[in-house]
């Protein structure tokens, strides 16, 4: 046999078993590490075959990433023009106020939906195929990032044509929608198991995420009272958000140590999240593939 038709021998045959899921925690986190590299590369693939795949064949292509948070901020810009209802927005220009909330709450929805979903294209390959499926996890979090670059773009693309110069506050920015991505992540990735085998449970969180748009400072700030305000300042979401906003426009709304902890808990949680799934794999592999 010649060397090019041999079988690749790092894809070792694997045996899914339920009683994997007993493994040490080390043993666990030993073989997300080992197969990080092979599952990285696999990752790669599938974010650009799903992103192509998904605008390819459309009209608009890729113009359809830009779409939902310009007509998003289009319309509540319009709104309050039409003084249909009257946002406080903290001095700053209302446009810039609406679509920096929009950016930062696309990215956390976006880190939601994609790691919450991640199995739904591959559930009858996950017990006749030998691949490392975390690459599915790695997948979903790449889609987030491209869904954050974007919206970096536009806030970028909005500063400067509402008159203003992107200062290094704009790299503070990106770090904010990076890590509202990963708190959405996080909370998307320890739901997973249980969404995958129920789906109302995904369809449960699509609706809550649907009213937290409005109990989450996207576009207007936290109140100074009342108990909308305690509501928000539970929401971990709002330092985010309100911080992430007030590094970029000046606004006096940050959080810097509700964003620290926030911030913090949430990679700790993401990275839980991930032994998590690993360990539940094989229950999930039992129960979608029967």
């Amino acid at each position: 046999m010649s060397e090019s038709s041999r079988p690749d021998e790092s894809l070792r045959i694997r045996v899914t078993t339920p009683q994997q899921a007993r493994a040490p925690f080390r043993g666990v986190v030993c073989d997300l590490r080992a197969n990080f590299k092979q599952a990285s590369v696999l990752a790669w693939t599938l974010f650009r075959r799903d992103v192509s795949a998904e605008h390819r064949q459309s009209l608009l292509g890729y113009f359809w990433l830009l779409l939902p948070p310009v007509a998003s901020t289009l319309v509540w810009v319009f709104l309050t023009s039409q003084r249909v209802i009257t946002i406080d927005s903290a001095g700053v220009p209302y446009p810039l106020f609406a679509l920096t909330g929009t950016a930062l709450w696309t990215a956390f929805n976006s880190g939601v939906m994609g790691t919450l979903t991640a199995l739904s294209g591959a559930r009858m390959l996950l017990p006749k195929v030998n691949f490392p499926h975390e690459a599915l996890v790695y997948s979903a979090l790449l889609k987030s990032g491209l869904d954050m670059l974007i919206a970096a773009i536009l806030v970028g693309v909005a500063v400067l044509l509402l008159g203003y110069k992107l200062r290094p506050e704009f790299a503070l920015f990106c770090m904010a929608l990076l890590i509202n991505a990963i708190v959405g992540a996080a909370l998307g990735l320890v739901a997973l198991p249980i969404s995958a085998l129920y789906p109302d449970i995904s369809k449960g969180i699509q609706f809550v995420l649907r009213f937290g748009f409005f109990l989450t400072p996207v576009i207007y700030a936290v109140p100074a009272s009342g108990a909308a305000r305690t509501l928000m300042l539970a929401n971990p979401v709002t330092p985010i958000i309100t911080t992430g906003r007030a590094w970029l426009t000046g606004s006096s709304e940050a959080m810097p140590a509700a964003f620290a902890v926030v911030s913090i808990s949430s990679l700790g949680i993401l990275l839980a999240g991930l032994v998590l799934f690993k360990i539940a794999l094989p229950f999930l592999t039992e129960r979608l593939g029967s």
